[in-house]
C-alpha cells in the first residue's frame, strides 16, 4: 500500500462542508477557539499564527455564505441530523456525496459526474446498507444465497429517525433526482469561495509538506492509532489523503470500500498537526453528564463489562445478550464514539474492548468534581 497526500482541495466536498457550517451555524472561529482551547499549549507560535492567518481567510467564505438567499431546501439538505451521538456531524449533503465521492478529482463538474456515476453503478445491483455515518452510507454485496431485506426493513435497522430514514429512502430511490437538486445549490456557492479556497491553499504549503513527511515514515494505522482511540488492520490498498479546508479540524477515515473504488480515503483537518491527540473523552460538565448518561443505560454497561478484560464482536454479543446484532452494533457505536472503547479490525469483523484507561478518567473526573473538598 502508499499514501498519496493530495495538494488540491475537493471543490464539491469543500461546497458541502462549507454549507453544512453556514446553515448549523458553526464558525471557523468557534472551532479555531475549542482547538487552541484544548490543545494551545502543544502549539508553538508558528503554527498558532499560521492557524490564524488560515482562519482569517475562511471567514471569507463564510461572508459569501451570508449573502445567500434563504431557501428552506438549505435544511433539508446542509441541516445536521439529530442522532445520539455528539461526534456524528451528519445531513442529506453529505450522505448523498461522500458515499460515492473520489477525492482524486477535484473539479466541480467532474466530481458530480463521477458521484452520480458511481452511485448509479451501486445502486443498480443488490445491496446491504452495513452503517450510516458522517463518512456516508456503507454498502456491501450480498453474498451468493443471502437474503437481501427491503430497503425499508433495511433503513428500519439503523439508529435513525424517522423522517431521516425516509430523507435516506428517496434519495436512494431516485439519486439523479435529489443529487440535481442539492448541485442547484452548490454550483453558485462553488464558484464564489473558488478563489478563498485557492488563497487558503498558498498558506497551507507548509501542512502538506509536513504530512507528506509523515507518511513517507508512518502508516495510517499509526495515525489513527496515535490521534483516535482505533485501531485497524493494515491491508494492501492505497490511501489518499485530503487536506480539508473548510471541515478545519475534523478527521474521517473511510474503512469500507466500494468495488469500484479499491482504495481508502482520510480527511484530515488544515488545523490538525502532529502535536494534536484528539480525545474523544471530553471533560465539561456537558460531556461528562452525556458520558454518564451512556453508562446509565443497562445494555451498554452490560456491553463494557463483558468486554472489561478481553475483545469480542457485535455477532458474539448479540448471541450471548440476546440482541440483534443491529441493537449491539448501535450501542457499540456510540460507545466508541464516546471513547469509552476502542476497535481494531480483524480480518473481516470489528473486534471491541474497553478502553480502560479512558473509563478510569472518567471516573476520577466525576470523584474530584463532586467530592472535591
Amino acid at each position: 500500500m502508499a499514501n498519496y497526500v493530495l495538494r488540491r482541495p475537493v471543490l464539491l466536498y469543500e461546497t458541502i462542508e462549507t454549507l453544512y457550517q453556514w446553515t448549523n451555524d458553526i464558525s471557523v472561529e468557534r472551532r479555531k477557539a475549542d482547538l487552541f482551547r484544548k490543545y494551545g499549549a502543544h502549539l508553538n507560535g508558528e503554527e498558532r499564527q499560521r492557524m490564524e492567518k488560515i482562519c482569517q481567510e475562511l471567514q471569507k467564505v463564510y461572508d459569501i455564505c451570508d449573502q445567500l438567499p434563504e431557501d428552506p431546501a438549505m435544511q433539508y439538505y446542509f441541516g445536521k441530523w439529530e442522532t445520539e451521538s455528539q461526534w456524528q456531524n451528519i445531513c442529506l449533503a453529505k450522505l448523498m456525496v461522500y458515499s460515492f465521492l473520489d477525492i482524486r478529482i477535484t473539479d466541480f463538474e467532474d466530481s458530480l459526474r463521477q458521484t452520480l456515476a458511481s452511485a448509479e453503478a451501486r445502486l443498480s445491483r443488490p445491496f446491504l446498507i452495513t452503517n450510516i455515518n458522517s463518512g456516508g452510507i456503507s454498502f456491501r454485496t450480498p453474498a451468493e444465497g443471502e437474503t437481501v431485506p427491503s430497503l425499508i426493513d433495511q433503513l428500519e435497522q439503523l439508529a435513525l429517525g424517522e423522517q431521516y430514514c425516509w430523507r435516506i429512502y428517496k434519495l436512494l430511490k431516485d439519486f439523479p433526482k435529489a443529487l440535481q437538486e442539492m448541485a442547484s445549490l452548490l454550483k453558485p456557492v462553488a464558484q464564489q469561495i473558488a478563489p478563498v479556497l485557492e488563497r487558503v491553499c498558498s498558506l497551507t504549503e507548509k501542512t502538506y509538506n509536513n504530512w507528506s513527511q509523515y507518511f513517507s515514515d508512518h502508516s495510517i494505522q499509526d495515525l489513527l492509532e496515535n490521534v483516535t482511540n482505533q485501531t485497524i488492520r493494515e491491508d494492501s490498498l492505497d490511501v489518499y489523503i485530503n487536506i480539508s479546508l473548510m471541515a478545519v479540524s475534523d478527521i474521517l477515515f473511510t474503512y469500507d470500500t466500494q468495488e469500484e473504488k479499491p482504495f481508502h480515503q482520510l480527511y484530515l483537518g488544515v488545523l490538525l498537526s502532529l502535536n494534536i491527540h484528539l480525545e474523544r473523552l471530553q471533560t465539561t460538565e456537558e460531556s461528562i453528564c452525556s458520558l454518564l448518561r451512556v453508562l446509565g443505560d443497562r445494555s451498554k454497561f452490560e456491553i463494557m463489562r463483558r468486554i472489561s478484560h478481553s475483545s469480542t464482536y457485535c455477532q458474539a454479543l448479540s448471541r450471548e445478550m440476546g440482541l440483534t446484532t443491529a441493537t449491539i452494533s448501535r450501542h457499540m457505536s456510540l460507545l466508541l464514539d464516546a471513547g469509552l472503547v476502542r476497535a481494531q479490525r480483524k480480518e473481516n469483523r470489528i473486534y471491541y474492548v474497553l478502553e480502560r484507561r479512558a473509563l478510569s478518567s472518567l471516573l476520577d473526573t466525576v470523584k474530584s468534581m463532586l467530592l472535591a473538598e
